[in-house]
């Protein structure tokens, strides 16, 4: 595992690229955020210890949602290859478990982004504003 160090508004990866590797948070916060037509919906604030882009890592697919760094941050990176060394010295309830879990966060997910949802559960409308909104559209596509 590499230690990788995110400055605030740094891309740790975006929705729709192939997962090539998941990230545990060491320090710092990690804004996950899913696309609309029109916006970027919060769904999960990663914090110490939380890990982010499990789901694709597990499903070999590509990110369900962007991460950007939302503070200074250290992650340390997991490789495809790490993962699934780890994985396969599991039991197969091991697996079901985590994609039965996986399966549930994305219902959840999508549930919170197709409606829009913004809860302070996942981050309060003062830390996340309009301009900042706008800040981390460009950062995901900086063509628009």
């Amino acid at each position: 595992m590499e230690t990788v160090n995110a400055a605030f508004k740094s891309v740790i990866f975006k929705e729709g690229e192939k997962a090539h590797k998941l990230f545990i948070v060491k320090s710092g916060e990690i804004l996950c955020l899913k696309s609309t037509k029109d916006r970027l919906i919060p769904v999960f604030l990663a914090k110490e210890g939380d890990v982010i882009g499990e789901s694709a890592m597990v499903q070999d697919s590509t990110y369900a949602y962007s991460a950007i760094s939302f503070s200074n941050s250290e992650l340390l990176e997991v490789t495809s290859f790490s993962f699934k060394q780890v994985l396969g010295k599991s039991p197969d309830w091991v697996l079901n478990l985590v994609k039965t879990m996986i399966s549930r966060f994305q219902v959840t997910s999508s549930l919170v982004s197709e409606n829009r949802i913004f809860h302070s559960a996942i981050i309060n409308e003062d830390r996340f504003t309009p301009e900042v909104e706008i800040d981390f559209k460009k950062l995901i596509n900086p063509a628009h």
